[in-house]
């Protein structure tokens, strides 16, 4: 099963296409979508480049399971698909495409776990590690089935979504060589995911950052670093504009004041009250201005006034 079409549209589905190249794959197409890159999806990259250096044809496909992309797919005839970073379920009808198989990767520890934004989820949760799966996709159903492989990632206490997003896309590469040339030659494993053991975190959006100061400085905390690079941003209001938080930590501070003021400036930072404790404010985005940070926040922010 050496022959297969990639399906994928982010920066980890292409370094593990590279992989998969490298590991004995016979690249006959790759599908992603139609430019231009749009820089507000998380880790959206091209790949004409990379389709260029394996001679593989490029199908742009706004829905995978188009009938002009499902077509596509079926006249290069591979033995399998690869569907990495990209956010569409596959449907029957592609699905029934290639005779190996279709699989897949989550950034999570499945069935564990399973549906939208593992990153910021694994550090707002509190986990202490998560970990990748590649699996096979026999069905429309999300992140359901027989596991191949997987790898375990220990969270720090301080991880940050860059730093989380930069482990789990060393760890889908490496995954990929080790599980490919198994499944080329047909000796891989398929462990039945137990569907008792599942859980499902919810989609979020840009919205869903928005920061309540009544919550625990240590909370916030972990609300601003699950959601900084390459996501949107934790974010509270000055004023009628956007405050979007990208680097911060929490201290304990036992302040009688409301929640969201600004009580001190620091060479380093602001500190803003929360519920419980206070949290440094080192990074900001303002409108539409460059980053802010440490020294330079004392004059965006003045002592006394409250965010939110």
């Amino acid at each position: 099963m050496k022959r297969i079409v990639w399906i994928s549209f982010e920066t980890t589905g292409k370094a593990c296409l590279e992989a998969a190249a490298q590991a004995g794959a016979e690249v006959a197409g790759i599908v992603t979508l139609p430019g231009p890159v749009r820089p507000e999806v998380s880790g959206m990259c091209g790949f004409e480049d990379v389709a260029q250096r394996l001679g593989a044809p490029l199908i742009h496909a706004r829905n995978v399971n188009d009938p002009e992309c499902v077509a596509a797919v079926r006249q290069l005839a591979p033995d399998a698909l690869w569907v990495i970073g990209w956010s569409q379920l596959l449907r029957d009808e592609i699905l029934a495409v290639p005779p190996g198989g279709t699989f897949g990767m989550h950034p999570t520890l499945l069935p564990r776990h399973r549906g939208r934004a593992p990153i910021p989820w694994a550090i707002i949760t509190g986990l202490a590690r998560t970990g990748v799966t590649l699996f096979e996709i026999p069905d429309a159903t999300a992140d359901s089935g027989p596991i191949v492989g997987q790898s375990v990632i220990d969270i720090a206490p301080d991880e940050t979504a860059t730093t989380l997003y930069s482990k789990i896309h060393e760890s889908s590469i490496d995954l990929v060589r080790t599980c490919f040339p198994q499944i080329a030659a047909g000796t891989a494993p398929r462990i039945p995911q137990d569907p008792r053991r599942a859980s499902h975190w919810a989609k979020r959006t840009p919205l869903d950052g928005l920061i309540d100061w009544e919550t625990r400085a240590s909370q916030l905390d972990a609300w601003v670093r699950a959601q900084t690079h390459p996501y949107p941003g934790a974010f509270t209001w000055l004023g009628d504009e956007r405050l979007t938080i990208w680097r911060a930590r929490p201290e304990t501070n036992d302040h009688r004041s409301p929640a969201g003021m600004v009580l001190e400036h620091r060479p380093d930072g602001v500190l803003v009250a929360c519920g419980a404790d206070a949290l440094l404010v080192r990074e900001v985005s303002y409108a539409d201005r460059p980053a802010v940070r440490d020294t330079d926040l004392h004059g965006l922010l003045d002592k006394g006034m409250v965010l939110g």
